[in-house]
C-alpha cells in the first residue's frame, strides 16, 4: 500500500479497488491474524522479496489486516468503482474486521501494559549495575556485553516490526540500516558483531578469544529473544520461521548458508583485516558494507528462506517452537556459512596468519584470481535469485553486493568483478594483459556457476514457468538495448577507474578511500533502474553469461532467445569498458602527464557529467521505476561527482556554479565557461536520449493538480537545498579543509535528489538543474516549461548563497581569519530551523504525495543537513536529540543553549508545516490532505506511543554514539565520513518499522509540523512526549555502554 511520511499509512481508491477485486471471493482471508514469520527480513515474500504488483499475497496477512482499517475509512467516503459484488465483499470484510479489530487492540494493550514496565525495570537494573561498578575496566568490560544485547535487540526489533507492520519494498533497507547504524554505535565497544555467526568466524580466524565469543553469543541470543518476546507481545501476533513455499527446506538452508557466509566474509575482510583495517589508518566504511549485505541477500533469498543470516535472528524467531521448529536447522546453516568464511578469508587474506609481514605483502595471482572469482560469484548470485525471485529492487541490491565485495577485496585484486572494467584497467595501464586474461575467465567462471544455481532456484520456485533470458524489452529493438548496454557500462567503468585508480587529492590525509565502492555500485543502480526495461541493465559480461547460464539450465515455458543476444551484449559492454579508458585519458590528463593544461580537462569533466545525468533522467522518465526514479538519479550524480570532482569541481549544473560564483568560491569567467559544457551537455543527452526512446517523449510541466507556482516554488525551494549542500560540504574551508578534507561531499550532494525527488517529482518533476530542466524540455528548444524552471532554479541559487552566508558568517573573504572561536549562539539556532524546515518540509511534501518512499526521502534530507550544519550548530534537528545530548552530560550542550535550540527548531517545523498546507490544499481543495500525528487503526494510543519511544530512543542513541564521542585513535583524518549516514539510516529503519503503527515521526517537531500542516494537534503533544522519553532513555543507555566517555583518565576508543 501507499507510504505517507515515514511511512505513515495511506490508502488510495485504486489501492482499495485491487484489493478488492483480487479478495472479493475470500473476504475472511483479510481478517486472520496469525503472522507467518520469515526471519530476519521477511514476512513471506510479501515482506522482502514480492515485486510492487504482488505486494496482496496472503504471506503478509497481518501487515494486509492492519492496513484494512485504512481501506473502511476510504470506502466510507469515495465511490470506488467496484463491481456490486466486490464492494460488498470489501464493505463486509471492513465492517468484520472494526469489530474484531477492536477486541485485538484492547487485548495486545493490556500485554504492552503488563511487559513493558518490567523490561524497563529490567533495563534499570542493568544500568545502575553497570553505572555503579567500581572499576573502570570492570566497567567496560560490561559495557560490552551490554552493547552487543543493545545492538542485536535493536536489530530483531526492527525485524519483528518489518514482519507486522513493514513495506516489501523496503523491508530489507530498514534492516539493513538498523544493523548498520547499530554496527556504528556499538563496533567501538565492542566490536558490533550482533550476531553469533560473525562470533564464531572472528573466533576462528583469531580476532574473538573463544570465551569472548561465547559471552557474546549469550548476550546476542538474550538480545533476539527479547526483542521478540516484546514484539510478539506488542502485535498480538505469533512468529513462525519456516523455509516458503514452494521452496524446500534444502533451498532455505543453502540460502543461509550462502549469505551468512558472505555476510561473515564481508565482516572479517572490512573489519579485522590488518590491511583493510589498519590499526593506524581505520577504515570508515566497515559497517556500510556489513550492513548492506542484507540489502543484496534479503531481496534475493527473502522470499525462499526469509534471509535470517543470524543464528540469533532465527532462534529468537523460532521462539515458540522452542527449538523443536526450523529455527536450530538455520542457526546450523548459518554457523557453517561463517565456518566457510573464516576457511575463504584465510584463502585471500594468507597475510593476517601469524608470522607474516602484513607491511610488505603482494598478493599473488592465485590468490588475486580466487578474489575476482567470488566477487564475481557473490554478484551474479544475488542479480540472479534476485530476478527469479520477483525482486522488486533487483538493482538496488545487486549493486549492494558489488559494494560489500568491492570494499572487501579492493586491495586484494582491485575487486573489478567485470570483464569491461577489467579491459578498461588493462587499457588504462593499472593491470597487466596476462592478468587481465585471468582474470576475466575467473569472472566468467563465477558468472556461470551463479548461473546455475539460481537455476536450481528458478526451476522450484514460483516463476519456474518464466523465461529469463537476454534479449531486448518489449518495444525496443537490439540496437536501443545495445546502446543502452554499452552507455551504461562505460559509465561504470569510468567511474571505476576514476576512483579507484587515481591518485588521492593532496587533501585526503588517510591512505583509506571510503567512498570507492559506493561510487562504484551507485552506477550499478543508477543503470540497472534506468535501463532494466530495454535491455536488463546488466552492465557486465559475467552478469550476461550468468544469467544465459540460468535460462539455459532452467529455460521456462517459452522458447529462448537468439544466442546473438548474448554476444552482441558482452561485445557492447567490452567496447564501454575501452571507451570508458579513452575518455579517463582526456578528463584526467594529469594522471598521465603532470604539466598537462586543467581548463580544457574541467570543461570536459563538466560536459560528460552533465551529459550522463541528464541522459539517465530521461531514461528513467520514460523507462525507469517509479519507486526507485529519484534514487537512480541521485546515484548517477553522486558517482559522477565522485569522478569529476577532483578535476572539476563537480558541479554538473548551472544552479550550483552561479551560488559558488556569487559566494566568491569560483571566478565569474569560469562560471559562464561551466554553464556552456552544462547546457552543451544537457542538449546532447536530451537528443540522445529522445533517439533511444523515439517515438515517446517527456514533457516538462507542473503536474495537475498543482499550478506553475507550485511548481516553480518547489523547484526554487530544493535547488536552493542542493546548492546549500554543496557549499556547506565542498567549499566550505571549515567543513572540507585544504588540510583535511571531506570524503561525504558528494554523498551528501546526492541524496539532495532523494530527498526532493519523492517529495517534489509529483508537482514539477524535480529537475533541480536548469541544464536538466532545459534537456529534457529539449523538444521544445527553450519555447516551453524549461526556460521558467530553469529561472526558478536560479533564483534558488541565490538564496542558497545567502542563506550559506548567515550559517557561516567566517567563510566570507572579508572575514576575520584568526578568529576560531565557535559559532554564536545566533548562527547555531538559525542553523537548527534551516535544517529543520528542510526535514520537515520534505516529510510533509511525501506525505502529501502519497510517496512511496517517505522514510527515505526524510532521511535523506536529514542526512544532507546533518553533513552540511554539523560542524555548525551539530546539526540536533530534533529535540529529542537535543535532549539527550544535554541529558549525557560531558558539556556537550548546555540548558539555555538547548532551549534555544528546541525553540527554533519547533518554529522552523511550524513554518515548514504552513508550506506543506498550502500543497495539501492543492490535492484536497476546501480540506486539509494529511491527517494529524496519532496511531493508525488496530494500534492503541500506548501502543503508537511506546513505538515512537523506543525508535526515537535508537535515533538519539545513533546520534550521542556516532556525533559525540572521541575520534578512535585509529583515525588519520579527524573528518567523521559515517555520522550523518548513520544517523539518517535510523529514521529509514525506524520509519519503515513502524510507519504503520505511529508514522514513524522519532522527532517533536515533526509531529508539531504535521499538525499544523494537517490542521489538527491530534495527539501531537502525548507523541511529543513519548519522543522526549526516548531522547532521554538513549541517554542513560549510552552512559551503560560509552563508559569510557566519562573517565577522566580515558584514552581514546580503540577499533
Amino acid at each position: 500500500l501507499a507510504l505517507g511520511v515515514q511511512g505513515l499509512p495511506t490508502c488510495t481508491s485504486s489501492t482499495c479497488r485491487g484489493i478488492a477485486e483480487d479478495y472479493s471471493g475470500d473476504s475472511s482471508y483479510l481478517l486472520q491474524v496469525k503472522t507467518q514469520s520469515v526471519g530476519a527480513a521477511s514476512s513471506g515474500r510479501s515482506a522482502l522479496s514480492a515485486p510492487q504488483e504482488d505486494l496482496h499475497q496472503p504471506a503478509n496477512k497481518s501487515s494486509e489486516e492492519r492496513q484494512l482499517g485504512q481501506i473502511q475509512e476510504v470506502i466510507a467516503t469515495k465511490d470506488l468503482g467496484l463491481s456490486q459484488a466486490s464492494e460488498q465483499a470489501v464493505r463486509a470484510a471492513a465492517a468484520a474486521h472494526k469489530s474484531e479489530s477492536a477486541d485485538v487492540s484492547t487485548t495486545v494493550t493490556l500485554n504492552v501494559a503488563r511487559w513493558g514496565p518490567l523490561g524497563l525495570a529490567v533495563l534499570l537494573v542493568a544500568g545502575i549495575f553497570a553505572l555503579s561498578a567500581p572499576a573502570s575496566a570492570f566497567r567496560e568490560e560490561i559495557a560490552k556485553y551490554i552493547a552487543e544485547f543493545l545492538g542485536t535487540f535493536v536489530l530483531v526489533l526492527t525485524v519483528v516490526c518489518c514482519i507486522n507492520v513493514g513495506n516489501a519494498v523496503w523491508n530489507a533497507t530498514s534492516i539493513a540500516c538498523a544493523l548498520m547504524i547499530m554496527i556504528y554505535s556499538t563496533g567501538f565497544v565492542s566490536g558490533g558483531n550482533l550476531n553469533p555467526a560473525v562470533s564464531l568466524a572472528l573466533a576462528f580466524t583469531g580476532n574473538l578469544s573463544w570465551p569472548d565469543m561465547a559471552k557474546y553469543c549469550l548476550a546476542q541470543v538474550a538480545g533476539g529473544v527479547a526483542a521478540v518476546g516484546l514484539g510478539s507481545t506488542f502485535f498480538g501476533t505469533a512468529l513462525e520461521l519456516a523455509p516458503i513455499h514452494p521452496f524446500t527446506g534444502v533451498h532455505a538452508l543453502l540460502a543461509e548458508a550462502i549469505y551468512s557466509c558472505v555476510l561473515c566474509f564481508v565482516v572479517l575482510n572490512c573489519a579485522a583485516s590488518k590491511r583493510n583495517n589498519d590499526a593506524e589508518d581505520g577504515n570508515q566504511f566497515f559497517a556500510l558494507a556489513i550492513g548492506f549485505v542484507i540489502v543484496a541477500g534479503g531481496y534475493a533469498v527473502g522470499g525462499v528462506s526469509g534471509a535470517a543470516f543470524n543464528p540469533a535472528v532465527a532462534l529468537a524467531l523460532d521462539l515458540e517452537m522452542y527449538g523443536a521448529g526450523w529455527g536450530i536447522w538455520y542457526c546450523i546453516a548459518e554457523l557453517t556459512g561463517a565456518s566457510l568464511a573464516a576457511v575463504l578469508y584465510r584463502l585471500v587474506r594468507p597475510e593476517d596468519l601469524p608470522g607474516q609481514d602484513v607491511a610488505n605483502y603482494t598478493p599473488t595471482l592465485v590468490t588475486k584470481l580466487l578474489s575476482e572469482f567470488l566477487g564475481a560469484f557473490v554478484l551474479v548470485l544475488t542479480v540472479g535469485l534476485n530476478v527469479v525471485n520477483g525482486s522488486p529492487a533487483t538493482a538496488w541490491s545487486a549493486a549492494a553486493a558489488l559494494m560489500c565485495m568491492i570494499y572487501s577485496l579492493g586491495n586484494v585484486s582491485g575487486a573489478h568483478f567485470n570483464p569491461a572494467v577489467t579491459v578498461a584497467c588493462v587499457a588504462r595501464g593499472k593491470c597487466t594483459l596476462s592478468d587481465g586474461v585471468g582474470y576475466s575467465i575467473a569472472q566468467t567462471f563465477g558468472g556461470l556457476v551463479a548461473g546455475a544455481i539460481a537455476a536450481v532456484y528458478h526451476a522450484a520456485g514460483p516463476y519456474h514457468a518464466t523465461t529469463f533470458a537476454l534479449q531486448p524489452g518489449e518495444g525496443f529493438s537490439f540496437a536501443s538495448m545495445a546502446f543502452a548496454e554499452l552507455f551504461f557500462t562505460f559509465v561504470l567503468a569510468y567511474v571505476v577507474l576514476a576512483v579507484a585508480t587515481t591518485k588521492p587529492p593532496e587533501s585526503q590525509v588517510t591512505s583509506q578511500n571510503f567512498y570507492y565502492g559506493l561510487a562504484i555500485a551507485s552506477c550499478v543502480t543508477a543503470g540497472g533502474f534506468a535501463i532494466g526495461s530495454v535491455s536488463g541493465g546488466e552492465l557486465n559480461p559475467a552478469v550476461s553469461v550468468g544469467i544465459s547460464a540460468l535460462s539455459i539450465f532452467s529455460p521456462g515455458a517459452v522458447a529462448l532467445p537468439p544466442v546473438t543476444y548474448l554476444f552482441g551484449n558482452i561485445l557492447m559492454e567490452l567496447i564501454g569498458g575501452i571507451c570508458a579508458a579513452t575518455l579517463y585519458r582526456f578528463t584526467h590528463p594529469k594522471e598521465f602527464n603532470p604539466d598537462a593544461s586543467e581548463m580544457p580537462a574541467k570543461l570536459l569533466c563538466e560536459f560528460i557529467g552533465t551529459y550522463v545525468l541528464v541522459f539517465t533522467v530521461g531514461c528513467c522518465v520514460l523507462a525507469g521505476s517509479g519507486v526507485w526514479n529519484a534514487t537512480a538519479i541521485a546515484a548517477v550524480l553522486m558517482s559522477m561527482i565522485y569522478a569529476v570532482g577532483p578535476v572539476s569541481g563537480g558541479h554538473l549544473n548551472p544552479a550550483v556554479s552561479f551560488a559558488l560564483g556569487i559566494s566568491r568560491n569560483m571566478k565569474v569567467a569560469d562560471v559562464f565557461k561551466y554553464w556552456a559544457m552544462q547546457f552543451l551537455g544537457g542538449a546532447a543527452a536530451g537528443c540522445t536520449y529522445l533517439a533511444l526512446f523515439s517515438p515517446r517523449t517527456a514533457t516538462l510541466e507542473p503536474v495537475a493538480p498543482f499550478t506553475s507556482g507550485h511548481a516553480l516554488l518547489a523547484e526554487a525551494i530544493y535547488t536552493c537545498v542542493l546548492c546549500f549542500v554543496v557549499l556547506n560540504c565542498a567549499a566550505s574551508k571549515q567543513n572540507n579543509p585544504a588540510s583535511d578534507g571531506n570524503q561525504f561531499f558528494a554523498l551528501a550532494i546526492g541524496f539532495v535528489i532523494i530527498a526532493g525527488g519523492y517529495a517534489a517529482g509529483g508537482i514539477s518533476g524535480a529537475c533541480f538543474n536548469p541544464a536538466v530542466a532545459l534537456g529534457v524540455d529539449i523538444q521544445h528548444v527553450g519555447t516551453g516549461w524549461g526556460i521558467f524552471w530553469a529561472l526558478a532554479e536560479l533564483v534558488g541559487a541565490v538564496a542558497a548563497a545567502g542563506l550559506y552566508a548567515l550559517v557561516r558568517p567566517k567563510e566570507r573573504s572579508d572575514a576575520d581569519k584568526s578568529d576560531t572561536s565557535s559559532p554564536s549562539l545566533l548562527v547555531r539556532c538559525f542553523s537548527e530551523f534551516v535544517g529543520v524546515f528542510v526535514l520537515m518540509l520534505t516529510g510533509g511534501l511525501n506525505g502529501v504525495m502519497l510517496s512511496p518512499a517517505g522514510a527515505w526521502s526524510t532521511a535523506a534530507s536529514l542526512m544532507c543537513m546533518i553533513y552540511s550544519l554539523g560542524s555548525v550548530s551539530g546539526a540536533h534537528l530534533n529535540p529529542a536529540v537535543t535532549l539527550a545530548v544535554l541529558a549525557s552530560g560531558r558539556e556537550k550542550i548546555v540548558v539555555k543553549d538547548s532551549i534555544c535550540y528546541i525553540i527554533c527548531q519547533s518554529l522552523a517545523a511550524a513554518a515548514a508545516g504552513l508550506l506543506a498546507s498550502s500543497y495539501g490544499a492543492a490535492v484536497t481543495p476546501g480540506g486539509r490532505h494529511m491527517p494529524a500525528p496519532g496511531h493508525a487503526p488496530n494500534f492503541s494510543e500506548l501502543q503508537a506511543g511506546m513505538a515512537e519511544c523506543a525508535f526515537t530512543a535508537v535515533l538519539a542513541y545513533v546520534v550521542l554514539s556516532v556525533a559525540t564521542t572521541k575520534a578512535p585513535i585509529a583515525w588519520r583524518t579527524k573528518q567523521n565520513f559515517f555520522f550523518g549516514l548513520a544517523i539518517a539510516s535510523a529514521v529509514t529503519a525506524g520509519g519503515v518499522a513502524i510507519g504503520a503503527v505511529s508514522g514513524g515521526l522519532l522527532n517533536p517537531a515533526v509531529g508539531l509540523g504535521l499538525s499544523i500542516e494537517a490542521g489538527s494537534f491530534g495527539n501531537c503533544g502525548i507523541f511529543a512526549a513519548w519522543e522526549l522519553l526516548g531522547g532521554l532513555l538513549a541517554a542513560l543507555v549510552f552512559r551503560m555502554t560509552h563508559c569510557s566517555e566519562y573517565e577522566s583518565t580515558a584514552t581514546p576508543l580503540k577499533v
